[in-house]
């Protein structure tokens, strides 16, 4: 059965091809898992972050706890980085099979 792809979907259900790319990657890309993994323990371990990201609370942090900060804004480049590539690959794996399709490319 054909899935619809990239071109074939309306533009409000781009976030859930996203969303379905970035789970992909959780089960697919070890890196990815890694620094998931690292972020939630560092969530973990700080509570204090998890206040002050996740609730929106203001809240005077430790030197350690300002440290952490830096380091889950680093995580979350990477983070980023790796999702982008990953959607510009999808792209343009879509982009090859949509070209195909209307006879743009040729075998």
């Amino acid at each position: 059965m054909y899935e619809k792809g990239i071109f074939d979907i309306e533009a409000s259900d781009y976030n859930d091809l996203i969303s379905k790319t970035k789970i992909s990657l959780r089960k697919k890309n070890f890196q990815y898992k890694k620094l998931l993994d690292e972020v939630e323990k560092i969530m973990d371990t700080y509570p204090n972050l998890q206040l002050i990201l996740e609730d929106n609370k203001e809240i005077e942090l430790s030197k350690k706890e300002c440290k952490m900060l830096q380091k889950l804004y680093l995580l979350d480049l990477d983070i980023r980085n790796l999702e982008e590539q990953s959607v510009f690959f999808l792209g343009g794996k879509e982009a090859y099979f949509y070209f195909k399709n209307i006879g743009i490319l040729k075998e």
